[in-house]
């Protein structure tokens, strides 16, 4: 038994060796999502005028969908058993691995908080008959939510008139609806106001621009239809602001790849920013407040967002405080025994969401690392990135160590993101000798622990410790002559339990080779 907790300490603790045998210790996978789409447009119905642009909206994202990678079953004016068979279908192609995405147009009603998609031979005579002639979006969000698709996006365009009004007491728009783990709910205007048709266009105002944004490459999703709320309030004057509500947990982008930095209006972003913080401000949901700081990291309610969710992290500390402590969690009582911080220790669900920028290339990058598990050989992560549609798992160890992704080389591999818990950190802490592969040639790193500072970033302000690995080798490359020093600066944050900030930088002969940049934009802890 003594043998067997020597063995877990030290497949725990104990610092990476050299570059050779490390890479042994480098499990992970890299599998390929499935992307598919139900697209829905409802335009003849026949006891009332028909609209005039669904079909060719449906139309219109169908072959942008597409365009971006999706397997799409498209359908036209659908009556409430074609609705049903619909959904049906396209739920039993959904499982662990798809990225799922609806988009419906169309006539919908909201009736008690609860939404209904309305097919076109309804005949509703009275708000009863509502459940019974559409079809509840409860319906859709549980065929998604019970099939645990990686990301769901249900896009409204269907908060049009009331086609019944004097018939039913029915509210005006839709309802706003909580999104199911994993889920994105997009809808065309702010739950209970109006949208327009697009009356003397082919399509409607927000799906024009959606379809236009959705194929910008490596732009997260958030930022997609952040552009899209932006434009569609300055083509409206802020009549219409599209709304959305997020508990996506990865990283996601329409068609992946390396983003161009857009430079957005500053007018228009600051109308788009004011009309999202209207739609939140009186909302009770930390959920609500990390997706306005997602997509405004610096705007002008940043520091009040934050407050909020710090509020509400602070109404659950009594919830964590029961969690297994080093009395109970057997891996928690390893750290201890060895020094270690267990309280530092993250846990299953705790999610991080970097933005990578780089000089050399064209753009941003941004990726998520979410928690799994945490095991006697480390922490297990899941990775997605808007670069492309992989999902990796990984276990990283929690000593000292540089640790790559399987299939990854757009960054510079993480250095130990989880030292805090490892307790190497504090003062006397030995982190060894590190090595990393430059230009075939093996660099030799020399870590100091430099004391603590406060590093600001997207996501906050918070009081870090600071470590610096420097180091210099003889570069081989026939092209390139002279030195290699290379330089890593990361900043750890208890508050976070990893680093909020790593910068990255190499010169080969005097000449910047990398430079790069990880910043934290926003994390969840459970």
């Amino acid at each position: 038994m003594r043998a067997l907790v020597r063995l877990l300490l030290v497949a725990l603790l104990a610092a990476l060796p050299p570059a050779a045998h490390a890479q042994s210790r480098t499990r992970g996978i890299a599998v390929d999502e499935e992307r598919v789409a139900l697209v829905i447009g409802n335009a003849a119905y026949r006891p009332f005028n028909p609209l005039d642009n669904p079909v060719n909206d449906a139309r219109l994202i169908a072959a942008a969908l597409q365009k971006a990678g999706f397997t799409v079953a498209e359908y036209e004016n659908l009556d409430r058993a074609g609705l049903v068979n619909a959904f049906r279908d396209f739920g039993d192609r959904l499982n662990e691995r798809t990225v799922a995405v609806v988009y419906y147009a169309g006539h919908a009603l909201q009736l008690r908080d609860n939404n209904y998609l309305v097919p076109v031979d309804a005949e509703i005579r009275s708000e009863d008959e509502i459940p019974i002639a559409g079809l509840d979006i409860g319906f859709v969000l549980g065929r998604m939510s019970q099939a645990k698709s990686r990301v769901n996006i249900v896009i409204l365009d269907a908060c049009r008139n009331n086609p019944f009004a004097g018939r039913t007491r029915a509210a005006q728009g839709l309802a706003q609806m909580d999104a199911p783990p994993g889920t994105l709910l997009a809808y065309a205007t702010a739950p209970g106001k109006l949208a327009e048709d697009g009356t003397g266009s082919k399509n409607s105002l927000y799906t024009s621009y959606l379809a236009k944004f959705m194929l910008a490459p490596g732009l997260p999703i958030e930022t997609v239809f952040k552009r899209v709320r932006e434009a569609v309030i300055q083509a409206t004057n802020q009549q219409q602001v599209p709304w959305e509500s997020s508990s996506l947990l990865g990283e996601f982008a329409f068609v992946p790849g390396l983003s161009a930095t857009a430079i957005a209006d500053a007018n228009q972003e600051a109308a788009g920013e004011l009309a999202f913080w209207n739609s939140i401000q009186a909302s009770k949901r930390a959920d609500e407040y990390r997706a306005y700081l997602r997509q405004y990291p610096r705007g002008r309610f940043a520091e009040l967002a934050q407050a909020r969710v710090a509020a509400f992290a602070r109404e659950s500390a009594a919830a964590s405080a029961a969690r297994p402590d080093a009395r109970t969690d057997p891996i928690a009582a390893l750290l201890a025994a060895r020094g270690g911080r267990p309280e530092l220790l993250p846990h299953a669900g705790d999610t991080w969401r970097y933005r990578v920028s780089d000089q050399f290339r064209i753009g941003d990058l941004f990726l998520t690392a979410t928690v799994a598990d945490v095991t006697e050989d480390g922490v297990v992560e899941t990775w997605t990135t808007t670069s492309d549609a992989k999902v990796r798992s990984t276990v990283v160890p929690l000593g000292a160590g540089f640790h790559s992704l399987p299939d990854w080389s757009l960054t510079p591999p993480e250095f130990a993101p989880y030292l805090l818990a490892a307790g190497l950190l504090r003062a006397g802490g030995k982190l060894g000798e590190q090595r990393r592969s430059v230009e075939r040639a093996v660099v030799a790193l020399k870590a100091s622990v430099e004391g603590e500072e406060d590093v600001e970033v997207a996501a906050g302000r918070f009081r870090a410790t600071k470590i610096v690995l420097r180091g210099q080798a003889q570069s081989r490359g026939a092209q390139r002559g002279g030195p290699i020093t290379a330089e890593y600066v990361i900043w750890y944050a208890p508050a976070v339990k990893r680093f909020v900030k790593y910068a990255v930088s190499t010169r080969v002969g005097g000449a910047l080779q990398e430079e790069t940049l990880f910043e934290l934009m926003d994390y969840k802890l459970n």
